[in-house]
């Protein structure tokens, strides 16, 4: 049996021990940039790290670390844990380092103040976490709405579906069944695109958030953090109301002639998100982007909206996990429908 040592690390010293396992581990581009932003620049604090070393050779053959992040629950500030960066040498998998790695981060819940972990695995990393203690809130679900099939690279669709006479008359139907053409403002509601977040962010959010039992911070220091400053470009469309204040935004990223909407975050109220959506989706038609894709999993009222849109749901193979040492007196965690949680509220 194959011995190791988990040691906790320090997210300076061991900077090039944890990317070198980053790297050849996992199939992301993770530069060092990348990687002082996610572990150091964060505002709730530094990330934790560990790292798993083979007492045969004393080399690193395991790392994961932990983000912090902060949730409103029932409007009550909470520090919360994502593990990242969770990489095992392929000769050490199934040998117990990854287990070891797991069960070594679970003992920071209630220590430095960490007061939950939260986690999206695959399917097959899903076992993992449930054997050492983590519950399922449910799974993440992906609404795509197409726009412009014809312009999409051909491997992203279905072999049926990679005929241009097939892909037209889709996008035909698409067209002429739209709402985002036949939702009227009354009000000529102006619209923002801003490069940053300002302090009108933090007014909606104070706003917005008690719409939600379970939600991710949104204060504008935080969305400057994961968007404007991230490794990716992100471009932010707002809608003002009546009173010239924010009334929601969204935040976005195209891939591949994809649209990636990776957040949103609205005042209550129908009219507004309806005018912001179909504005949104107007804006991505005009720039011949062939989809829209969003990943979603909690308040059914956003679903309902997004179908009236026509997106289609789809399940994803990505489950929202929960640990924490008194789950059993807070199981209302559990029910996803007291959650507000999208893509830029998962491990980045």
């Amino acid at each position: 049996m194959k011995n190791y040592t988990i040691i906790e690390g320090d997210v300076e010293k061991d900077k090039e021990a944890i990317l070198s396992l980053v790297h050849r581990n996992l199939s992301v581009a993770y530069s060092a940039q990348r990687y002082d932003w996610n572990h150091k620049q964060c505002p709730y604090g530094k990330a934790l790290c560990w790292l798993a070393k083979y007492e045969s050779t004393g080399s690193f053959v395991g790392s994961a670390s932990l983000f912090p992040r902060r949730l409103m629950i029932n409007e009550k500030p909470v520090l919360a844990g994502v593990i990242g960066d969770f990489s095992i040498d392929k000769s050490h998998r199934g040998y117990g380092p990854a287990i070891e790695l797991l069960r070594e981060i679970l003992s920071a819940v209630g220590a430095p103040g960490y007061d939950l972990l939260y986690e999206t695995p695959n399917e097959r990393s899903s076992p993992v976490f449930f054997r050492i203690g983590y519950k399922e809130v449910g799974r993440v679900r992906v609404y795509i709405k197409p726009l412009k099939l014809v312009s999409l690279p051909k491997e992203l669709l279905p072999k049926y579906l990679r005929s241009r006479g097939v892909l037209k008359i889709i996008d035909s139907c698409n067209d002429l069944l739209s709402k985002e053409k036949r939702v009227k403002d009354r009000f000529s509601h102006p619209f923002d695109m801003p490069s940053s977040f300002d302090e009108r962010f933090d007014v909606l959010w104070e706003k917005a958030s008690k719409q939600f039992r379970v939600v991710g911070e949104r204060s504008s220091r935080f969305l400057n953090w994961r968007y404007t400053r991230s490794y990716a470009y992100y471009r932010i469309l707002c809608i003002l109301d009546d009173k010239n204040e924010l009334g929601g935004y969204m935040v976005y990223r195209v891939k591949d002639n994809i649209c990636y909407v990776d957040d949103m975050l609205f005042l209550p109220s129908d009219y507004l998100s309806d005018l912001l959506l179909a504005r949104f989706i107007l804006l991505q038609r005009k720039e011949g982007i062939g989809a829209i894709r969003i990943r979603y999993l909690g308040n059914s009222s956003i679903q309902k909206k997004l179908k009236t849109f026509n997106f289609i749901g789809v399940d994803d193979n990505t489950r929202l996990l929960l640990y924490a040492d008194d789950l059993p007196n807070q199981s209302y965690l559990l029910d996803e429908t007291n959650w507000y949680f999208f893509a830029g509220d998962m491990d980045i």
